[in-house]
């Protein structure tokens, strides 16, 4: 019986270190947008923007179903965005 739960905790293991590479791989092509929303935010001018800002921007442009309200979250709590603002930069970020 103590094989059966190793041999199931390893493939577990192999499976969730498979997915996260995925993410890995695939995340690179999947921030197209988060420049943009960095660059709208600070008004053009790249130099100017946040930590804060850049990340919820590239939580928004991940692709997962949850990253708009990841970079909504993030935006408008720890950059502390405006509502409008936020709004218009998590659209650019999801591309």
């Amino acid at each position: 019986m103590t094989e059966s739960i190793r041999t199931r905790l390893a493939t577990a293991l192999c499976t969730l270190a498979l997915a996260a590479g995925g993410v890995v791989i695939a995340a690179p092509a999947a921030h197209a947008g988060g420049p943009d929303c960095a660059n709208y935010l600070a008004g053009g001018n790249p130099a100017r923007s946040t930590i804060g800002e850049e990340l919820a921007c590239g939580l928004g442009a991940t692709g997962l179903p949850v990253s708009k309200d990841l970079c909504t979250t993030v935006m408008s709590k720890v950059a502390q965005v405006g509502p409008a603002r936020t709004d218009t930069a998590c659209k650019e970020a999801s591309g």
